[in-house]
């Protein structure tokens, strides 16, 4: 047995980790235009992660576990905005429901 497929596995590893590193650290410096929301940061980190993952695979012929967490972090994402937007009715219902509970006229 050689070292060779070995080796390769661990510099394409290291190849992932390093653009995951330059993308975040890009990210993190870069003068954007605007104050960025959670959420766009939030899909900025899990890109710049997956992105890593995929060159490691895509390196190595896998193509199917690169698309099984595009899915996978797709469904995260959808549901953590979701999260999001419930949260926001819920502090809305709550501040409605202390205003009523402080003034009686608006019961």
């Amino acid at each position: 047995m050689t070292f060779e497929p070995v080796l390769w596995q661990i510099g394409t590893a290291i190849a992932g980790a390093v653009l995951t590193g330059l993308l975040l650290a890009i990210g993190h410096w870069f003068p954007w235009p605007h104050e960025l929301t959670k959420i766009q940061c939030y899909v900025y980190g899990t890109s710049s992660i997956w992105l890593g993952f995929s060159l490691w695979r895509g390196l190595n012929g896998d193509w199917i576990t690169p698309t099984g967490l595009l899915g996978i972090s797709t469904v995260g994402g959808l549901t953590v905005i979701l999260a999001y937007k419930i949260d926001k009715y819920v502090l809305k219902a709550r501040k409605a429901d202390k205003a009523e509970a402080a003034d009686d006229d608006l019961r």
